[in-house]
């Protein structure tokens, strides 16, 4: 079913409050239909399939988290706002509870509100749009099999992309993330979230992997104009780290494609880093040895000691995008981001934020004393050559006026 354009539905049982968030609304060219109780508003949700849904999380017969599971039940894909006066706390988690649904949340509104507030929510991009939305999943959620990926990297069928990294300070493009990529030959793009749990189910699989997107990437790099502009960072996966021959075998990619070590950022996970069994420090502590560069990727998502966090020759930690993403929207987001920001200042480490989506997050984060940022608002993931053209482009306007 397709949905209708610049259609809000509200369900408040405050007259007022409905009323004020339907002028704002018909204003900027909706079409508004308010409802007090929850039957009515299920029945116009099914009908009317709207674009936008208010909802007020304190109501008399259903709370606004019930009514927030009848949605998800329902596949409701439009954009939610959620309202309330219990204050930015209780919003903060219903957004949470919303998200790990499956629900699309615009923004979250504590009441009393400011119109120009509830303007800039409904001016926001649809993000069950299919064009605004990334192509990163197969058309009817594909089930990776293990052979069938097998055969994928034994044929070479598993590419990579390349995202850019912008450095907040000067604006320039200093680098650029390497992610796996699997254009299915019937399923479509299969998403990294989709195979790479399939891949660290065995470690043969995953080193296979691991090698095959070693090689694509720094073939790519070493002719690529970004070699004397910064570097590439790739994934290491757990699996890997357990890898002895690993530092070994990725000094010698690099040295047969004429890559300096100290041009690779090699990504490992938050747990990764935890890991205190002896294969992955080694690992760890030879990579640095050999001058690669070592980045804490994800990190907030995991329990870090900040003593073993210590000990590890890291040069970067990444901000995880579920903080990011929210930066505007969650106290608590700001606060975690604040803080690894300044954690990674005292560490000496380069900060980087991932999950840039809009300028507002990329000012705050300039703001914040962040040193670099990736996300779809700089660039979403291309292929080499079409970053290799895009990063020509954008060399004309390195500051980026434009974007």
């Amino acid at each position: 079913m397709t949905t209708n354009a610049k259609c809000l539905l509200v369900l408040d049982d405050d007259e007022a409050v409905a009323r004020t968030i339907g002028f704002v609304a018909e204003r900027l060219g909706f079409s508004v239909a308010c409802y007090d109780a929850p039957e009515p508003f299920f029945e116009a949700v099914r009908e009317r399939i709207p674009s936008h849904v208010a909802l007020d999380l304190i109501m008399p017969r259903m709370d606004g988290i019930e009514v927030l599971r009848r949605l998800a039940l329902m596949h409701c894909e439009a954009e939610l706002i959620l309202t309330s006066g219990m204050g930015l706390k209780v919003l903060e988690s219903a957004q949470t509870t919303a998200s790990e649904r499956g629900l699309n949340i615009s923004g979250v509104l504590p009441k009393p509100f400011q119109p120009s507030v509830l303007s800039e929510l409904l001016s926001r991009p649809h993000t069950s749009d299919p064009v605004s939305r990334a192509v990163t999943h197969a058309p009817g959620g594909h089930t990776v099999q293990v052979d069938e990926l097998v055969a994928a990297v034994a044929s070479r069928e598993i590419q990579f992309r390349v995202q850019p990294k912008l450095d907040l300070g000067t604006r320039l493009v200093v680098g650029a993330e390497i992610l796996a990529c699997w254009p299915h030959p019937q399923q479509g793009i299969i998403a990294p979230d989709d195979f790479i749990p399939v891949a660290e189910s065995s470690a043969q699989l995953m080193q296979g992997l691991t090698r095959l997107v070693l090689e694509q990437s720094l073939s790519w790099f070493a002719r690529s104009p970004l070699l004397a502009m910064g570097s590439i960072a790739v994934n290491l996966s757990t699996r890997s780290l357990s890898d002895v021959t690993l530092a070994d075998h990725i000094e010698s990619v690099c040295r047969a494609h004429g890559v300096p070590t100290d041009k690779l950022i090699l990504e490992i996970t938050e747990s990764s880093a935890m890991d205190r069994t002896a294969d992955t420090f080694d690992t760890l502590t030879r990579l640095c040895l050999k001058g690669f560069r070592l980045s804490v990727d994800d990190f907030g998502t995991g329990y870090s000691s900040l003593e073993q966090l210590a000990r590890l020759p890291l040069s970067e930690l990444k901000i995880d995008k579920s903080f990011v993403i929210k930066l505007h929207t969650s106290t608590d987001a700001r606060k975690i981001v604040d803080a690894t920001i300044g954690l990674a200042r005292s560490m000496g480490l380069i900060c980087v934020a991932e999950g840039v989506e809009n300028s507002a997050v990329l000012e705050t984060l300039t703001t914040l004393g962040c040193n670099l940022a990736q996300g779809f608002y700089i660039s979403r993931p291309l292929s080499g050559m079409a970053f290799d053209t895009w990063l020509q482009r954008v060399s004309a306007c390195p500051h980026f006026a434009t974007m």
